[in-house]
């Protein structure tokens, strides 16, 4: 495993560092919180280290491992990865890059893996079956990668959430050794590139590095709750991902109810109201969220463990617990910036 870990790092950095020398430029956007243009496509750095350190890692378990799901799971990333690639040097528009992402999420919900039976409760399961199932898991999965991306507007915000839940699905995997390493290997890959996003934004991930990560982290959390020997309920996913969805979702509803078009680039999340209402600086910002989502993690992995019954019932608290704040925190930024008015 060690030599693997180094050569995902020493991928990780000398990618990140000719990209930010020679890789393509992003202009200052409404979305974003960034005003001036700064080399971006720095995921392909994720992307090459964990591959090669995989690649590495493989080479050393005996006997060699079939190729198995992991290995589908890594061409789902890949290809919503190099697509995001394409996005950050062509800017293509919404609806083909949906497109995408719609077939390498139904490709991955059909063929690999998808969930049928949700729990409930204890002794609950609501069998959705295989139609509903593939279905629900495409959705699942698109709806994560977009929220990170979505998400992804200010220094090293997404990629340390990436990271740490990446590493915190890494831990209930032990007796699936290549799909652990790919996991372990991406968070470490997210953060060694995290010092040239934050601070100093010297390099972005771009649409590849946040599109990759979350892919990972979407498939991953199917497959740890399918197959015959399930390590994990779908739902932890959704705990390590919890305060990026709760901030996408609720804004999306937000500018629905007020009849905004829902896919045009704005800066209505609340940690761009948050950051740009007292004009805090990126690092204020990303600290706090990471400290949210390590506790939401921490949440996610304790319950799994120790109680995975009531998963759902603990998530459905834990989203209110954050829509709550979330309110609270928006009604403040409301009063501050009609004061400032």
């Amino acid at each position: 495993m060690l030599w693997g870990v180094l050569v995902t790092v020493l991928l990780t950095v000398v990618t990140t560092v000719v990209l930010s020398k020679v890789g393509p430029m992003d202009q200052p956007r409404e979305r974003g919180l960034s005003q001036w243009a700064t080399a971006t496509s720095g995921g392909l750095g994720v992307i090459a280290g964990v591959m090669t350190g995989l690649m590495v890692f493989v080479s050393v378990v005996l006997p060699p491992p079939g190729p198995g799901l992991t290995v589908w799971l890594l061409l789902g990333a890949c290809v919503v990865g190099f697509l995001g690639a394409l996005d950050d040097v062509f800017d293509i528009p919404p609806l083909p890059k949906l497109a995408v992402q719609i077939m390498a999420a139904l490709a991955f919900s059909i063929f690999v893996a998808r969930v049928e039976v949700l729990p409930v409760g204890p002794g609950i399961d609501l069998a959705v079956g295989p139609v509903l199932g593939a279905i629900g898991t495409a959705l699942w999965i698109i709806v994560v990668i977009n929220a990170y991306n979505f998400m992804d507007g200010s220094d090293g915000l997404a990629v340390g959430v990436q990271s740490i839940g990446l590493f915190t699905l890494a831990l209930v995997n032990p007796d699936r050794p290549i799909l652990a390493f790919a996991l372990l290997a991406a968070s470490i890959a997210n953060l060694v590139f995290l010092p040239y996003n934050h601070p100093g934004k010297r390099i972005f991930q771009g649409d590849s590095g946040a599109l990759f990560s979350s892919f990972l982290i979407a498939g991953s959390s199917v497959l740890l709750s399918t197959g015959p020997s399930p390590r994990a309920t779908l739902y932890l996913g959704a705990f390590v991902a919890a305060p990026f969805l709760v901030d996408v979702l609720i804004t999306l509803l937000r500018r629905a109810v007020a009849r905004k078009r829902l896919f045009e680039p704005h800066r209505e999340h609340l940690y761009q109201r948050w950051a740009t209402a007292g004009d805090r600086p990126a690092g204020a910002l990303a600290w706090r969220v990471w400290g949210l989502t390590a506790a939401c993690s921490a949440l996610g992995y304790t319950v799994n463990r120790f109680a995975p019954d009531w998963s759902l019932l603990a998530l459905l608290v834990l989203i209110a617990a954050l829509s709550a704040g979330w309110y609270g925190l928006s009604k403040q930024i409301d009063a501050a910036e009609a004061g400032a008015a």
